[in-house]
């Protein structure tokens, strides 16, 4: 499966530091989804599927660059969808030698992976499946910026009344609605309201830390962090959710 997908990669430009960076970063959860799929004890042929979703979930980042030189999916196409459509609609999941059985587990995953909501199912272990890569995502975004440095974390001194108003409901942001620099901070921040398994929040924690240090202008989001701390740390002890 790995030849295959560095196969894959490799008709895009890997000189290229955001393609290098997607590339590492599809390593990187796969290796979270299958870390965190043992630690919530699961099956044997679950664990495979996660470590599948995690490897394949940005499937489509690399085509979409190609086409529109941008990962910015309000300026291009959506980045989950364009991964189905090559992999599924264009039968490109054939390549792996996976099992046809798994099939629809995978594609509600990665489909689900950057919405603001998962879509509604009945499906259980297509649930679980679809909560583990939009965490395993998220940790390593946030490890990314922080202990990486690998994007640019200037930021302004507004943020968004709309934007601001989500944080302190707990909820998480809209890309929509992020206007201005500290906006896109915000949403990042808040990705710890979006997390379902609070067995990802301790390493989340420590993620979040490094990047915090590397904001600019650090006394805009103090309150900020310090309720995103106090947040992860109630659900660490008492299983808030």
């Amino acid at each position: 499966m790995l030849e295959i997908f560095d196969e894959y990669v490799k008709q895009y430009d890997l000189h290229n530091e955001g393609i290098k960076a997607k590339y590492q970063h599809s390593y990187r959860v796969m290796k979270l989804s299958e870390k965190y799929a043992k630690m919530l004890n699961f099956s044997d042929e679950d664990i495979f599927i996660a470590k599948v979703i995690g490897l394949l979930h940005d499937y489509g980042r690399f085509p979409q660059y190609q086409k529109y030189q941008t990962f910015d999916d309000y300026n291009s196409i959506d980045h989950a969808d364009y991964s189905v459509q090559k992999l599924f609609d264009e039968g490109e999941i054939k390549k792996f030698n996976i099992s046809p059985q798994y099939y629809d587990i995978i594609k509600f995953a990665i489909q689900n992976h950057n919405k603001i909501k998962i879509a509604k199912t009945d499906d259980k272990r297509k649930l679980k499946h679809a909560k583990l890569i939009r965490d395993a995502d998220k940790l390593d975004i946030i490890y990314l910026l922080g202990y990486l440095k690998r994007l640019n974390l200037n930021t302004s001194k507004e943020i968004s009344a709309e934007v601001l108003k989500c944080f302190e409901k707990h909820k998480s942001v809209p890309r929509e609605l992020c206007q201005k620099p500290n906006d896109r901070i915000v949403m990042m921040l808040a990705f710890a309201f979006d997390i379902y398994n609070d067995i990802c929040l301790k390493e989340l924690k420590d993620n979040y830390k490094y990047f915090y240090e590397r904001l600019n202008n650090k006394e805009i989001f103090e309150t900020i962090y310090l309720d995103l701390l106090k947040y992860i740390d109630e659900r660490i002890d008492k299983n808030v959710r």
